[in-house]
């Protein structure tokens, strides 16, 4: 493998596009939504590629900036967590919203690298915590764990049912209307305490 982590540009899409609706849900995101979130100041979208595979896009994740209320909303948390409860809803946050990566390169540290490497940028434009919303599978695994637990994130509430109302296919709970509930992951960047 060789490996290279670049911004994510607009020919990228179709293999971002291919990769949500394989692992992800199909149609969670459309061409034009992904093309939106790749663009704009508030946004952080890169992809690794492959040289090894005519540089192929073989991973990808989406972060953002947002306030708190803002940010809850997008990731249909309707109760505040305590631990959130001191910020103002326009409290700037960091959202790791998006990522995946194709089989073949999974368990080599490319998402955990995005969650480290992405962390002091965040910080630098002034987000007070990371925030993410990792789905729970109805056989109780949360594939993102590991990964939020070894950078320092912890679990600060349940969703339930976040995506029940989207009509999507999930290849978790295979279904068109996702039943899987979520657990939601906070990093705290102002000064190393939850």
């Amino acid at each position: 493998m060789q490996l290279e982590t670049r911004k994510a540009e607009d020919r990228d899409l179709p293999a971002i596009k291919r990769m949500t609706d394989e692992y992800l849900a199909q149609d969670y995101y459309s061409l034009e939504e992904l093309e939106a979130c790749i663009h704009g100041d508030r946004n952080l979208f890169y992809v690794v590629t492959d040289a090894e595979r005519n540089n192929d896009v073989i991973s990808y994740f989406y972060a953002f900036l947002a306030g708190l209320d803002e940010a809850l909303k997008i990731m249909h948390v309707k109760e505040r967590p305590e631990s959130l409860r001191k910020y103002a809803g326009d409290a700037l946050m960091g959202v790791y919203k998006l990522s995946s990566t194709e089989k073949a390169y999974q368990r080599h540290g490319i998402c955990s690298s995005f969650v480290r490497n992405l962390e002091p940028v965040l910080r630098e434009r002034g987000a007070k915590m990371i925030l993410a919303t990792a789905m729970r599978s109805p056989d109780q695994k949360v594939p993102m764990k590991k990964i939020f637990h070894d950078t320092g994130f912890s679990a600060i509430a349940e969703i339930f049912r976040p995506w029940e109302e989207m009509t999507l296919y999930c290849p978790y709970c295979n279904r068109n209307h996702c039943v899987c509930d979520a657990v939601f992951y906070a990093k705290n960047l102002e000064d190393g305490r939850e």
